[in-house]
């Protein structure tokens, strides 16, 4: 009779070990030793309960509460031990092991394989106690795990925090496993295959296969690279698992990825910056953020972080109109992530809008103002004459051409051989009527190309009376009249634009 029962235990767990999956079945002791009882564990898993999602809760040592999402329920361990007339006359010995259960949930499912055993005597069992704390788990409200109500808790020194890992760690194992052995159908090719041969992207949870998606990663990384490998669903930002990354790429390729994304990650400190030297390109650290001063690891090139030139000191920035233009346009047109990315570039917020204001100023006095060609503080012509007048350092010159005047007579320039010649008045808006056109015309009779005509009805004796004509209109006043004062740069402030 114990020939047969051996017999016919040891057949019983070749058929339970076939319809188990891979390791589900473990000897704990030698099953050929006739001499010795047969000893086993069955890992009980619960990945065909519909909606398996869990929701771990509990409060650490430490007061604080915690709530964590798994996506399977972690399977409990099912120790068996044969004895040597079963199953003519006995039934297994049964011991249950689980992280997560409560008290009670445990004395249900010991109750559950007692009466499993009592309903099949003389029949083997272990199947059907296997399939029956499924069936009893899937009928209890698992879904929410309190930990600190778990049987397990405090046994053995056991910890909330020691025991929350390991419910992590089996959590996890047990959802690779589920994925594992389902099948899936490839969003790319289309093709159904098992997860084993598919890539799960978290947390979206899309599934292509991995001749899809490796196929696709290799052809961005012989590319330009200039963002970590993403899902491949349209839209989807998931980012792709380092391991699966490196699998899909081989070594050559993965080490080209890396340093480009660990560049990029290291760009995105608040202390980095790109080397702006066009041979180097690589990581610089703003060394000194009060000063803008930044400095590259690579070529060893100190440079301001605002103009990106070679580093200056205090003294101003001096930047090229082309990247004015660039810096205005991106902070007024970029969205909330280009100015995030200006922000950290530049030091801040302030010390962005503080650029854009500076040069927005910059530009309204390029096209509204000329710099004085001895000073050069910008000089605002509103009205009046081309002659102007610098009263910061009492300098004359022209309008049209920046030429330094004579002080004694800066009119003449306006009389003579070169390009200005007879243009003293040109563009400047008045109405004339015939005599005053004539008269203007004998303000540069002597030297000039206009002659004077000798039917005027208004008559002038000399040159003098025309002069005293112009000082009349406003034309030779250096007050006010015509002027108007524009503060420049710190240096230049105080200066006094005027068009006379």
């Amino acid at each position: 009779m114990t020939d047969e029962n051996r017999e016919t235990q040891l057949y019983e767990l070749e058929a339970l070990e076939s319809v188990l999956r891979e390791k589900k079945l473990t000897k704990t002791s030698d099953w050929t030793n006739e001499n010795e009882e047969i000893e086993g564990i069955i890992e009980v898993g619960f990945d065909s309960i519909s909606d398996p999602k869990v929701t771990l809760e509990g409060t650490s040592t430490s007061g604080e509460d915690f709530k964590v999402s798994l996506d399977i329920l972690p399977s409990v361990r099912l120790k068996f031990r044969l004895p040597k007339d079963y199953p003519t006359e006995s039934s297994p010995h049964f011991t249950l092991e689980s992280y997560w259960m409560t008290e009670n949930q445990m004395k249900m499912c010991e109750a559950e394989l007692e009466k499993i055993c009592e309903e099949n005597l003389m029949m083997g069992v272990l199947f059907l106690c296997y399939q029956g704390i499924i069936d009893l788990i899937e009928n209890l409200p698992t879904r929410t795990i309190q930990l600190n109500d778990a049987f397990v808790l405090g046994k053995n020194g056991e910890s909330i925090e020691s025991l929350k890992k390991k419910i992590l760690g089996k959590g996890e194992e047990a959802a690779e496993e589920h994925f594992v052995n389902t099948l899936f159908d490839c969003e790319v090719c289309y093709d159904s295959l098992m997860g084993n041969m598919c890539i799960k992207f978290q947390p979206c949870s899309h599934v292509f296969c991995k001749a899809c998606t490796f196929d696709y990663y290799r052809s961005i990384a012989k590319g330009v690279i200039s963002k970590a490998m993403q899902c491949l669903a349209e839209g989807c930002k998931s980012e792709a698992p380092q391991p699966v990354v490196k699998e899909a790429l081989g070594d050559e390729l993965y080490s080209k990825y890396e340093e480009i994304m660990l560049e990029k990650a290291i760009r995105e400190m608040d202390d980095t910056v790109e080397c702006p030297r066009e041979n180097c390109k690589k990581v610089a650290y703003v060394t000194d953020r009060t000063r803008h001063l930044a400095e590259c690891s690579y070529c060893q090139f100190s440079f301001c972080n605002l103009c990106k030139q070679t580093f200056h000191g205090i003294s101003n920035c001096k930047w090229k109109k082309g990247d004015k233009e660039k810096l205005v346009k991106q902070w007024q047109e970029g969205d909330a992530s280009e100015r995030a990315e200006m922000c950290r570039q530049f030091g801040g917020e302030k010390h962005v809008e503080a650029l854009v204001e500076r040069f927005l100023n910059e530009e309204w006095l390029d096209s509204n103002s000329k710099p004085c060609p001895k000073c050069a503080v910008s000089i605002e012509k509103n009205e009046g004459c081309h002659k102007m007048h610098c009263t910061k350092c009492d300098t004359y010159f022209c309008w049209l051409c920046s030429a330094t005047l004579d002080k004694e007579d800066p009119y003449a320039h306006f009389q003579g051989d070169g390009s200005c010649n007879g243009r003293l008045f040109e563009g400047v808006h008045h109405i004339w009527n015939e005599d005053e056109d004539e008269m203007f015309e004998m303000a540069f009779d002597d030297g000039s190309d206009y002659e004077s005509d000798d039917s005027l009805d208004l008559e002038i004796e000399e040159e003098d009376d025309v002069v005293d004509w112009l000082a009349e209109e406003g034309h030779f006043d250096d007050g006010p009249d015509g002027s108007e004062d524009f503060e420049g740069e710190e240096e230049e402030e105080g200066a006094e634009n005027a068009g006379e």
